[in-house]
């Protein structure tokens, strides 16, 4: 069942990326998404799965959502950083206790400070991030838990689960 649960995921997300898709990019992403399951099953998941239930599966749609809604702005503010006749930026690395428990919802968290323009997760050590940021005010919504508490909500996953 993993190996299908894993396959599934990864075919959805292959159509996702190939959009738009004909038959044949289907027919090719079917035995690949397949084999990939069945790597991930055996080796990458081999003891325990982080489980792809119908909550889960919601939760991670609508942390996709979310994490667009934090990106797009960010994305316009780094653009205007850039745009200046006189680029004067004050970057910073700072260091971020996690509180969520799970790997999950420490991997997801560290992707989203990546995968948010002006801030790259560096490192990710035990409980801690060190993150980069090209202004000091970049690490407010990580700092204040705002991108935790979110992300924890909606994996469904974390202390309060």
């Amino acid at each position: 069942m993993r190996i299908l649960q894993a396959a599934l995921l990864i075919l959805v997300f292959w159509m996702v990326l190939a959009a738009p898709l004909g038959w044949t990019g289907v027919l090719w992403g079917l035995p690949v998404a397949l084999l990939i399951g069945v790597w991930t099953a055996t080796s990458l998941w081999a003891l325990d799965t982080p489980g792809t239930g119908l909550r889960r599966l919601a939760g991670l749609l609508a942390y996709t959502l979310d994490l667009l809604r934090s990106i797009i702005p960010a994305a316009v503010q780094v653009t205007g950083l850039i745009l200046k006749p006189t680029l004067k930026l004050d970057p910073v690395v700072i260091r971020h206790r996690m509180n969520a428990e799970d790997e999950l919802s420490r991997v997801a968290l560290a992707n989203a400070i990546t995968l948010t323009p002006g801030t790259h997760c560096v490192d990710m050590v035990g409980e801690e991030l060190i993150i980069h940021c090209l202004e000091p005010h970049f690490a407010d919504p990580l700092s204040d838990g705002r991108i935790e508490t979110r992300i924890t909500r909606v994996l469904g996953t974390g202390t309060d689960s």
